[in-house]
């Protein structure tokens, strides 16, 4: 049903449906959070920077094409969601970034069209054995995967810690509780 946003995942939530469009505007609002060190980071690997095409899958609002244009890439966003793309669009005015509300599973872009494709705080939602093969059609030559995750860290940061005690309390079963530095297999 490509009306429906719903990702449902037996590891988030004990497989419990949600859909980030329902809280689009508070996204909007409020999610706009990455310190300027990631930006740096991914600028010092030389990748979304002028004369590269970039698409991001799971942009939600555009987050990461809209702090980055200023680097010169040509951005391209898609995510699952009408609702964060329609944010994405308002967020996005006089900014010359094209979305697309698509699920990752399903995007057909040309091959080679993108120097680079990043997916920030998203990669574990998509259907792996489905995306990588469209993934890497759609990359160029030494094309790169840029996989971008930060993590809740409660027991390293007094607000987080805050914070998760108060889900619990609302959500006893989250399935994000107790996060800890650790690596991340990435498919």
């Amino acid at each position: 049903n490509m009306n429906s946003a719903r990702i449902a995942d037996n590891n988030i939530d004990g497989g419990k449906a949600f859909d980030w469009g329902n809280v689009s505007a508070d996204y909007a609002k409020f999610r706009d959070i990455y310190p300027q060190e990631f930006y740096d980071k991914i600028i010092s690997l030389k990748l979304c920077i002028d004369g590269q095409r970039v698409l991001d899958i799971g942009t939600g609002t555009g987050v990461l094409p809209r702090n980055m244009v200023r680097y010169g890439a040509k951005w391209t966003g898609t995510d699952i969601s009408q609702k964060q793309i329609d944010q994405a669009i308002i967020l996005s005015q006089a900014m010359n970034i094209k979305y697309f509300a698509l699920p990752t599973e399903k995007l057909d872009f040309p091959d080679e069209s993108f120097d680079v494709i990043t997916a920030s705080q998203c990669f574990w939602y998509f259907n792996h054995e489905q995306v990588m093969p469209r993934l890497f059609r759609m990359l160029k030559p030494n094309g790169h995967i840029l996989v971008l995750y930060m993590a809740w860290l409660p027991f390293d940061d007094k607000i987080a810690g805050a914070s998760e005690k108060l889900v619990l309390k609302y959500s006893p079963k989250w399935s994000g509780a107790g996060e800890t530095i650790h690596s991340i297999a990435i498919p």
